[in-house]
């Protein structure tokens, strides 16, 4: 009896003192570490967390459902086949999953991604400090062909994204950065190459890929349909990862293709804050360097481009739309302007200035609603039509954002 009292006394300490340690396992290993030592008792600690995950991944498995089933409908099904642009693909040979790359969709996350799984965190890292213009033009072992990914059948991620967004961002990125500065004469139809077309607008923008549609032009990879660039209906469609919730779609990914502690923590933490910290340095780099070409250094000095590139962090909800843009700072740099001081000049103001991630999504929704109250609705109309499919495989509300 006294040995059984004695148990009993330090029972529940023991037991406290274990739940302390599991903590600090979590903390210290991840999630995958405790499920694997004490399963049952994990499940009690994250039971919450779980239950968020279940119901997720409910949603993930309704997405694909639902694409499948809409791939029924011969025209949807037709409408894709006929789409001939060439498809660009990852394949991981270490985890057997693929995934369609899609521009405006995450595409420089997404090869990260891969680099990761095949190649390890250490090249992901190296990777991600990389401008990134040369991180999309480097050649990977884990690119593969559509052919092979279909004729294999592999299970396939589709990223997505709301199309008025995605158009949004391809603008901001695309056009008003002057990265494709060639589509800003063709936006105004300049044939005088000495103008210079800076001051291309978001209405001006949409009516012009309508026009491109109608005369049966191919569309730029940035803002072309989703569905022409990936094949949706031909597919192993295993993952529909919205642009709208990625963190917790990455995260059920990776949990369901078992993907190691190592690799699944960093790709994870690229997601978080540290991520606009090693990502914003390549971003404007790239600015920089397509920026360089003689045209747009006629039209524009490098001022003004930090001028773009500052609205363009407040526009993604980096930095507070109340933030001023500092014409004096950038006015004493001068000619002697480096994407590295840009870029830590923009990283302090984030940093001093900090957003919730509640307060950046409210900036985006704003600056997004805003775009679109400034457009015609028979332009808006004809938008719906050009991404009729997208909207239908993907689950995407038509309405444009100012009116929803």
């Amino acid at each position: 009896m006294g040995i059984r009292i004695s148990v009993r006394q330090y029972l529940k300490p023991l037991l406290a003192v274990v739940a302390f340690l599991l903590v600090v396992l979590y903390a210290i290993s991840g999630r995958n570490a405790v499920f694997y030592l004490l399963p049952g008792l994990a499940t009690d600690l994250h039971q919450h967390h779980d239950t968020s995950m279940v119901s997720h991944l409910e949603e993930l498995e309704r997405r694909s459902r639902h694409l499948n089933t809409t791939c029924l409908n011969n025209d949807l099904l037709n409408a894709t086949t006929r789409e001939k642009k060439a498809k660009v693909l990852f394949l991981s040979k270490v985890y057997n999953v693929a995934c369609c790359k899609v521009p405006k969709a995450g595409s420089t996350f997404w090869t990260i991604f891969f680099a990761v799984l095949d190649n390890g965190v250490e090249f992901g890292k190296k990777l991600l400090g990389e401008n990134r213009g040369t991180i999309h033009k480097g050649q990977y072992t884990f690119f593969s062909s559509f052919k092979y990914v279909k004729s294999k059948k592999y299970p396939t991620i589709l990223p997505a994204r709301d199309p008025y967004s995605r158009l949004f961002s391809a603008f901001i990125d695309k056009i008003y950065l002057l990265v494709r500065f060639n589509y800003n004469y063709a936006i105004l139809s300049i044939q005088n190459k000495s103008v210079c077309p800076t001051d291309v607008s978001f209405q001006d923008f949409l009516p012009w890929i309508v026009n491109e549609t109608k005369e049966g032009k191919t569309l730029d990879r940035h803002w072309a349909p989703i569905y022409s660039i990936c094949g949706s209906c031909e597919v192993n469609a295993q993952y529909v990862v919205k642009q709208e919730t990625f963190a917790i779609d990455i995260d059920i990914v990776l949990q369901k293709l078992n993907v190691s502690s190592a690799k699944h923590n960093y790709i994870m933490q690229t997601l978080e804050g540290t991520r606009i910290q090693s990502s914003l340095p390549g971003i404007v780099a790239a600015i920089f360097d397509h920026s360089s070409g003689s045209n747009v250094r006629r039209c524009m000095p490098w001022v003004e481009v930090t001028r773009k590139i500052w609205r363009s962090f407040q526009i993604q909800g980096y930095i507070r739309e109340d933030r001023r843009y500092p014409q004096g700072t950038f006015d004493s740099i001068g000619d002697n302007l480096t994407p590295s001081l840009v870029s830590d000049l923009i990283l302090a103001e984030i940093f001093k200035f900090s957003m919730s991630s509640e307060e950046r999504q409210i900036q985006r929704e704003n600056a997004l609603r805003r775009a679109y109250e400034g457009v015609r609705k028979d332009v808006v109309d004809a938008i719906k039509d050009v991404y009729a499919l997208d909207f239908s495989l993907y689950g995407y509300s038509n309405l444009p954002p100012h009116e929803r």
